[in-house]
């Protein structure tokens, strides 16, 4: 019982911890590891080439890099089944990289897709069932659709994307992408916040997004995990203490006249305590032990549970969370063997010898 019990709160650390190791970090995987400019543009019209340079004439010398981008919501339909996705598509793909990197969920580098071929964020892969070599339909608004065979599933946390090359949307379209996006990287030691500022004055610009603040929102938005983690150290630790202090209790009272013999004997009120509790520190490493195991299961079944269409976790729990846990458990039962110490110390021991069993 004792080890079922303690299992059970090792289990319920474990995936307290987890799931904060999963949901409190998205913002910075998404803009540190995949998404890696600093400043998002969206332009009222096309950029074309006489005139892009309008929106950052102050302040090009403030800036590090920048590229164009098309983007556009579609539907992807594959299976019967529709969800919403942006379509992104490189004015030039050989400095894409600079601003955005695609990796597989095992960090593993993806090339930008060539023609007829598109790479397609995790999310929306698993929540469809697509796997690398299905055919998939970009649908848009106008109805226009485009056939693309998915090349590679790269690891995305914020939003669902699909990504092809712009030969294959002129190859199947007939027409020429609109570049309405740039994504902007600022020199190091520059005010960001005022080189947004400067570009949204452009009448070109019709939106200037930071990923400063996305993660900062996200964060925020996050924190309400150190309650939920902070609920469930509480159930947890309730659970060890009835399950401890209960079989504890039982295992003292009936071992009254034994202890009682002990204390006669000479024993110390140390190897007393030691010799009843050392018991009790076996069978909790015990179920520590185990509950590790089931935390982890407990914490995948959790996160699995887990649906959100705009947004995707990363099911980890990192090392520390493990140590925290049992030192949680350990740190729990601890304190039921200091509450119990006192009972050892107010056991009589004529009283107890003299007891008819």
């Amino acid at each position: 019982m004792m080890i079922l019990g303690i299992s059970g709160c090792t289990a319920l650390l474990v995936t307290g911890f987890g799931v904060k190791d999963s949901v409190t970090n998205v913002a910075d995987m998404q803009y540190d590891e995949i998404q890696i400019y600093d400043i998002g543009i969206t332009f009222s019209g096309e950029v074309r080439p006489a005139d892009e340079h309008s929106w950052n004439r102050n302040i090009e010398d403030r800036l590090e890099r920048y590229t164009y981008m098309s983007e556009e919501s579609m539907d992807l339909d594959f299976a019967g089944k529709t969800k919403s996705v942006y379509m992104g598509i490189p004015q030039d793909v050989e400095e894409m990289g600079e601003f955005l990197k695609l990796h597989t969920t095992d960090g593993q580098e993806i090339p930008f897709p060539g023609e007829n071929e598109a790479v397609l964020s995790d999310k929306i892969a698993d929540t469809m069932g697509i796997r690398v070599g299905d055919s998939v339909v970009l649908r848009d608004s106008e109805m226009n659709s485009l056939t693309v065979n998915v090349s590679a599933i790269c690891e995305n946390f914020i939003y669902n994307y699909a990504y092809i090359s712009k030969e294959t949307y002129q190859a199947q379209t007939g027409k020429e992408p609109e570049f309405k996006s740039a994504y902007v990287v600022v020199k190091e030691g520059e005010d960001i916040h005022e080189v947004a500022a400067a570009i949204a004055d452009s009448d070109q610009v019709l939106s200037v997004s930071l990923t400063g603040d996305m993660r900062e929102r996200i964060a925020s938005m996050m924190k309400s995990m150190d309650y939920i983690v902070l609920l469930i150290i509480v159930c947890a630790g309730s659970l060890a203490f009835i399950v401890l202090y209960n079989l504890t209790n039982i295992n003292i009272t009936e071992r009254m006249r034994e202890i009682a013999t002990i204390k006669v004997l000479g024993f110390y009120a140390r190897e007393t305590a030691d010799y009843v509790f050392r018991e009790n520190l076996a069978l909790t490493g015990l179920g520590a032990l185990a509950g590790l195991g089931l935390g982890k299961w407990l914490h995948w079944f959790v996160m699995d549970q887990v649906k959100i269409d705009m947004l995707s976790f990363k099911t980890m729990i990192v090392p520390g969370s493990y140590i925290i846990s049992l030192l949680f458990t350990f740190g729990f039962a601890m304190l039921v063997n200091g509450l119990m110490y006192v009972k050892l110390e107010h056991i009589h021991m004529a009283e107890a010898l003299k007891s008819i069993e």
